[in-house]
């Protein structure tokens, strides 16, 4: 399973192990306003997603979750995993991946690949977005009360 963590989380954990840059590639992410990709999964390439700015969302396999700067996205290999933004400005953030590995062994799939679900003409977008609101606003909903509790 994936695993979002927010700034909060990192306050009383603050050591970061060193890493060989040679094993490790970088992206940078920028997507507009009501932007959002086709999603995918690969095998063998893990990712870290590190927002800098703006808002986003991610789906890693079937939960959804809501980023802003200093979330941390974690996404195991071999899992799906989707980004748009729901906001109204640039959402910017880099993924770090490793890249020690070959190239012919990675499996890339779609979505449609990915959940075994055959491709549609039509998709119910606006169904699609409500339900990701909604799923937002519980997110947020959740976060304020941890954020209360002691």
């Amino acid at each position: 399973m994936g695993t979002v963590l927010n700034a909060d989380d990192f306050a009383g954990a603050r050591a970061v192990q060193s890493a060989t840059l040679k094993e490790l590639g970088v992206a940078p992410i920028c997507m507009a306003p009501g932007e959002e990709d086709a999603g995918h999964s690969h095998t063998v390439v893990e990712e870290i997603v590190i927002v800098q700015k703006g808002e986003g969302r991610i789906q890693i396999e079937n939960e959804t979750y809501d980023l802003c700067p200093g979330s941390v996205a974690v996404v195991p290999a071999g899992q799906f995993h989707a980004m748009c933004n729901p906001g109204k400005e640039n959402f910017e953030a880099v993924a770090i991946f490793n890249s020690n590995f070959d190239r012919d062994a990675v499996v890339l799939k779609t979505r449609e690949e990915h959940f075994g679900e055959e491709k549609s003409d039509e998709m119910d977008v606006d169904a699609l977005k409500a339900e990701l609101s909604e799923l937002g606003k519980t997110v947020r909903k959740l976060q304020r009360q941890l954020a209360k509790s002691p």
